[in-house]
């Protein structure tokens, strides 16, 4: 697997890409984001083993800008 797409319809999406961007840039990932109608697309792409952690951070991510 080399990237994850979600999708997020929360508030602070701003806040969310952030975060994730931040984490990416020191992971040797990218962020890629599209706008949906009331939300946004996530889409995560990089090595294997950096998409298997980030599956694994993306509810602490919407935990901390809940």
């Amino acid at each position: 697997m080399n990237s994850y797409e979600f999708a997020y319809f929360g508030r602070e999406l701003d806040a969310l890409e952030s975060i994730v961007a931040s984490w990416c840039s020191g992971h040797e990932c990218r962020l890629e984001t599209t706008a949906l109608l009331g939300g946004a697309r996530l889409r995560i792409s990089g090595p294997e083993p950096t998409i298997r952690e980030a599956i694994g951070m993306v509810r602490e991510w919407m935990r901390r800008i809940s």
